[in-house]
């Protein structure tokens, strides 16, 4: 009787390794805890979402993707460990990029939202409006020259440096563009920043790290911009085989042209992490 019961809990013990096991196998073990800064670039079909997860624990959405892939969104940052939102920009209100944002309202806390002021009065951008108001969330519409220390990083706003109208997307081209500086490494977020915006900024500051304007469309980048910011490497985020052509035979011969070494959302979610000094690339 004594061995049968000593193999009955043997029995029951391996069958919660086995489960824990298979939990684990599904469910990813947060990898923000370390000493750097992290950026994914999440694999949202044709369209934007990236988080940063600042040194001190800080989190800064920067889009939402669409509303179809709002709920999966929500998924994916819950299972990386994601419990609050420090900060959520909307670039610019598309809904290839502020879709989502309703859901990622209603799934987490968020301290401030950053908005770049440009009123399209299409429904999606509205829902959002009203769910930041009901959520009574800090509402801000920061612009060029704004500087946001997170301890040892900074954020600068470096567009819009001027209200734009007149041009084929007067959306696009009031995009908020960040700067995010972290030691010796730097990441620009572009939006779908296009030719106009880019002339009301001037000069673009050097970036280690450039988030590709537009999906990587003809109009977000140019020769002289990549040489500006001469970075190291560059995410493209669009989905394959979308109707639009994306990106741009063009904008991808520049990338090669300059060495830039180039990863895309199209072959599945990206994560760079850094400590300041170096920087390790990863594709899921």
């Amino acid at each position: 009787m004594a061995k049968r019961a000593r193999n009955k809990r043997l029995t029951i013990l391996q069958a919660a390794v086995f489960l824990i096991i298979a939990i684990l196998s599904v469910i990813e073990l947060p990898k923000f805890f370390g000493s750097g800064l992290t950026l994914y670039a999440f694999d949202v079909g044709q369209a934007d979402s990236y988080l940063f997860h600042f040194p001190d624990g800080t989190n800064v959405l920067v889009d939402a993707g669409t509303r179809k892939s709002g709920p999966s969104l929500a998924s994916r940052l819950r299972r990386l460990g994601v419990e609050k939102i420090d900060i959520a920009v909307a670039t610019h209100p598309h809904e290839d990029h502020i879709g989502g944002m309703a859901e990622i309202i209603k799934e987490f806390p968020i301290e401030r939202f950053w908005d770049s002021g440009y009123n399209h009065g299409s429904e999606v951008q509205r829902s959002m409006l009203e769910s930041i108001r009901d959520k009574r969330i800090r509402f801000e519409r920061p612009k060029a020259g704004h500087r946001e220390p997170i301890g040892d990083a900074l954020i600068e706003v470096i567009a819009p440096a001027k209200a734009i109208r007149g041009t084929n997307s007067d959306a696009n081209n009031n995009s908020i563009v960040l700067r995010v500086t972290y030691k010796d490494v730097s990441f620009l977020m572009t939006g779908d920043m296009e030719e106009a915006e880019r002339r009301s900024v001037g000069k673009f500051p050097r970036a280690t790290v450039l988030k590709i304007a537009h999906h990587g469309s003809a109009n977000g980048t140019d020769e002289r911009f990549l040489k500006e910011v001469s970075p190291d490497i560059a995410i493209l985020s669009y989905g394959r085989g979308n109707s639009y052509g994306h990106p741009h035979r063009k904008v991808t011969d520049l990338l090669r042209k300059y060495g830039v070494r180039a990863y895309s959302t199209a072959d599945g979610e990206v994560r760079l992490e850094t400590d300041g000094r170096t920087i390790t690339a990863e594709q899921r």
